[in-house]
């Protein structure tokens, strides 16, 4: 049986300026915080953003809807980062700003807010340690709450590989975290 072509979709293929408004207002700012946790510099991720959407508007023609748009746009995203990881030099800059909160403390006090913002940056210094792979998996799992099934469809992978990676990777971060001297 066919499936009923989403109109959202078509209209995208149509490049129809409400439809692109919509997408870029749903879509940008996960974008940017997947690209900024991959490449750690905010202004490739911001440039990645963009591209990555102008992407999916030069091929919303092969989008066949078999995935959701959503993970579309994250297989764009990680592409393109890949790319921009294995071509760029080596940057010695890294984002310094806040990450995305794990979980919300209803009103922390101030010691609380600084105990967190240390213990992000312990956990954003371990993040960066993590081989691309991995750290795409946990930034999708644990900022985007995408599906070990939609993780595996934006990275190509099998779903038992995503899970693998998500597994090593906290493995990896608890170690890295525990360690005295560590991140």
């Amino acid at each position: 049986m066919a499936q009923e072509p989403d109109p959202w979709v078509e209209a995208l293929k149509a490049r129809e300026p409400e439809a692109v408004r919509k997408l870029w207002d749903e879509f940008s700012g996960p974008v940017r915080r997947y690209l900024l946790g991959m490449l750690r510099h905010p202004a490739d991720a911001e440039d990645l953003a963009q591209e990555t959407l102008v992407r999916l508007l030069q091929h919303a023609g092969d989008f066949r809807g078999g995935a959701s748009l959503k993970t579309y746009l994250f297989q764009i995203a990680h592409n393109l980062a890949l790319n921009h990881l294995a071509s760029a030099p080596a940057r010695r800059e890294s984002y310094t700003g806040e990450l995305p909160e794990w979980k919300a403390s209803p009103e922390p006090g101030a010691f609380e807010r600084v105990a967190a913002g240390q213990e992000a940056r312990r956990v954003r210094a371990a993040l960066e340690t993590l081989p691309p792979q991995q750290r795409a998996v946990v930034i999708l799992r644990a900022w985007e709450e995408l599906s070990f099934k939609e993780i595996a469809r934006a990275l190509g992978l099998a779903e038992g590989t995503a899970k693998a990676h998500y597994f090593f990777a906290l493995r990896n971060l608890r170690r890295r975290m525990e360690e005295p001297d560590g991140p």
